[in-house]
């Protein structure tokens, strides 16, 4: 129903709320930066740009840019190990006034049970959290999840006004394959009229015409810009991607111009809160575009006005009357830093602090680390002899791995790690069922020389997942992740040198930002006193298990040949 306030407010007949005076606003409307502008906001809405209405509270901006709150337009909340009220006190005052979720992380893991947590545990924050029902749990049938979303599943969050569509379609293989099951889930939200989210690494020509046209109108996985312009070529949105690991945005700048800025977005996907308490969140990506030559309407139009647009949020992202008054100020448009900001017409917060509390709302759920009794010798691999070894390789800043065959280091007849060549076992052990199916590989990349690296963060399952030297440091590390109900643990044999407790379904702390950030930094510490080479060894390895993601991969059922999409032995000729 229409605020009938707002209009006589926006016609003079009653005062507003409060006047922004002298601001510099960036009007996305019209592409132009005006000086000196007012903007005045009743009820939490805009209700009218120079107008000369009066208020009942007036604000001098003083010259101060102006410009639309920030929004991520794709973000995995899990993945910065915060419960959503600690992510919102952490990115607002950074100028991020929206989000998209996608849950599929928690949906993983917990199901419906997962969702209607992150729904619960988001009302009434100073941040707008949307959310995108994930479309694919279990992600494949390579791995064993903790719970499964059908068609039938998603109908009654197509009533929930903060659910805007359907999240990333990471099976793209499913679309090709024409599973009916994933086309179900489709239809149900085409046919409501709702977006559906993309992700397709590396797809091109004859197969990305058909995922498109599945009905499928967004991607964040580009990595080059000739992938990003052919799917911008076929009708996608382009999400520029700035994570802890996955850095992708400045890759792709060479795609971005004035007459096609209108389909790019920006998004975090995956982010650490050491990465956004030190770097930023939605501000970082903002500059990165300002820095490398993007005009800054089009680069404002990118990071405010083009998600709003693509998920039909049409309220947001713009100034100008009816919408929400969700504004950020800022000093320098060479280094975007918010000064203010407001979300609904509410001072939220002013040089990076908070100042509107989020109240934390933790609703119940159920302890989700369920795994069969194990012994130090579940993790010995036998060779077989005139056998070399698959390998899987990471790389820095990179979700996409590589393979290696190589000849196995063995002694008294098994497969042992090689520091030599960088080359440590790695396991996944199936956590959610208490099947005791075990996942045995190998991995290269990590610069681990001693000890165990382990967490129940592994994509998009989110089982167990152990990189080590030896069994008795990967032995080690498993009972305490056991123990801790969830987390990251770095363990050298009988001792656990540091872990950070992630309780609320293997994915999330139970405490604030603050404490979750020091350990982190603790952990990056370690690291360094360890000569670990990988730039972002937790991240990197909490990737190594995402069967959709080229080329070779690892869950509990053993190892995956994702551009084949078949399982594969670890062993070959």
């Amino acid at each position: 129903m229409t605020d009938k306030d707002l209009i006589d407010a926006a016609a003079g007949a009653l005062p507003c709320d409060i006047n922004l005076v002298n601001a510099s606003l960036i009007d996305l409307l019209r592409g132009e930066i005006r000086r000196n502008t007012t903007v005045s906001i009743r009820h939490g809405r805009i209700v009218g740009v120079d107008d000369g209405l009066r208020a009942e509270k007036t604000v001098d901006l003083k010259g101060l840019y102006l410009a639309p709150g920030l929004v991520d337009a794709h973000v995995h909340i899990e993945s910065s190990f915060l419960t959503p009220s600690e992510y919102a006190r952490t990115v607002v005052p950074r100028g991020t006034t929206t989000v998209v979720a996608d849950p599929h992380e928690i949906a993983n893991v917990l199901g419906y049970d997962g969702m209607r947590f992150m729904l619960a545990a988001s009302e009434g924050l100073p941040l707008d959290v949307y959310f995108m029902i994930p479309s694919c749990v279990p992600a494949t049938d390579f791995d064993t999840a903790g719970a499964a979303l059908f068609a039938s599943d998603m109908y009654p969050f197509l009533r929930e006004p903060r659910v805007l569509g359907l999240g990333e379609v990471m099976n793209y293989p499913g679309i090709l394959f024409k599973d009916q099951k994933l086309l179900d889930k489709i239809a149900l939200f085409r046919e409501a009229g709702k977006p559906v989210d993309g992700h397709a690494p590396g797809l091109a020509g004859k197969d990305l015409s058909a995922y498109v046209a599945a009905g499928i109108g967004s991607d964040h996985e580009c990595t080059r810009p000739e992938e990003a312009l052919e799917k911008l070529g076929k009708g996608m949105y382009i999400m520029l991607r700035e994570g802890s690991t996955a850095k992708d945005l400045r890759k792709l700048l060479s795609a971005v111009n004035s007459r096609n800025a209108s389909r790019f977005l920006i998004c975090s996907d995956d982010r650490h809160p050491n990465d956004l308490v030190d770097e930023g969140h939605m501000d970082h990506a903002l500059r990165l575009l300002l820095a490398g030559g993007v005009d800054p309407i089009d680069a404002f139009r990118i990071a405010c006005s083009n998600p709003a647009r693509w998920f039909g949020i049409h309220d947001a992202g713009l100034v100008a009357p009816g919408a929400r008054a969700d504004l950020v100020s800022f000093e320098s448009l060479e280094r975007f830093e918010a000064r203010q900001v407001w979300k609904a017409g509410t001072l939220v917060a002013e040089d990076g602090k908070l100042l509107a509390d989020a109240p934390a709302a933790r609703p119940p759920l159920r302890d989700s680390v369920n795994i069969k009794w194990l012994t130090q010798d579940d993790f010995r691999i036998p060779s077989e002899p005139g056998k070399r070894i698959r390998v899987i390789e990471a790389f820095q800043e990179s979700i996409i791995t590589g393979e290696r065959i190589v000849e196995p280091k063995v002694e008294e007849g098994l497969c042992v790690s090689d520091l030599e060549r960088d080359i440590v076992k790695l396991f996944v052990i199936e956590r959610h069922r208490g099947s005791g199916n075990i996942g045995k590989g190998f991995i290269t990349g990590l610069g681990l020389k001693r000890g165990a690296l382990g967490g129940t963060i592994s994509h998009d399952s989110h089982n167990m997942i152990i990189a080590g030297v030896d069994d008795r440091s990967i032995f080690k590390a498993a009972k305490r992740l056991n123990k801790l109900k969830g987390g990251l643990v770095f363990a050298v044999g009988d001792e656990v040198l540091l872990d950070l407790p992630l309780p609320v379904a293997g994915l999330m702390s139970d405490q604030d930002a603050s404490f979750v950030v020091e350990r982190l930094r603790a952990f990056e510490a370690l690291f360094r006193a360890e000569g670990l080479t990988n730039t972002s060894p937790l991240m990197t390895l909490s990737f190594m298990a995402l069967p959709v993601i080229p080329k070779l991969k690892i869950t509990d059922k053993g190892l995956v040949d994702v551009e084949r999409f078949s399982p594969v032995e670890l062993f070959t000729d």
